[in-house]
């Protein structure tokens, strides 16, 4: 007889994947603003540095500069604190 094997996530999973996405949310809300739209136009709406500076108004060069300070803001918040596949 086949076992069929349930690869639902269980609840302690789901409740550890809901604490990484508040502790990421929370971080990118302490982002100043040209920061947390950058990064908000690039990785959730899939903007291109082109697009983004039509949008912000500002050269490529600076949509490059904010992005890469707000990742860098991002993994400092979040350091030690989210872990690949879940809480550290």
């Amino acid at each position: 007889m086949l076992e069929v094997q349930d690869t639902r996530p269980n609840p302690e999973a789901l409740h550890l994947a809901e604490i990484d996405r508040q502790l990421l949310q929370n971080a990118i809300q302490e982002l100043p603003e040209e920061f947390r739209e950058a990064i908000l136009l690039r990785e959730l709406e899939g903007l291109s540095y082109k697009e983004i500076g039509a949008i912000t108004g500002a050269p490529i060069g600076t949509v490059m500069s904010r992005l890469a300070r707000a990742r860098h803001r991002l993994e400092k918040a979040l350091a030690g604190r989210i872990s690949r596949g879940g809480v550290a």
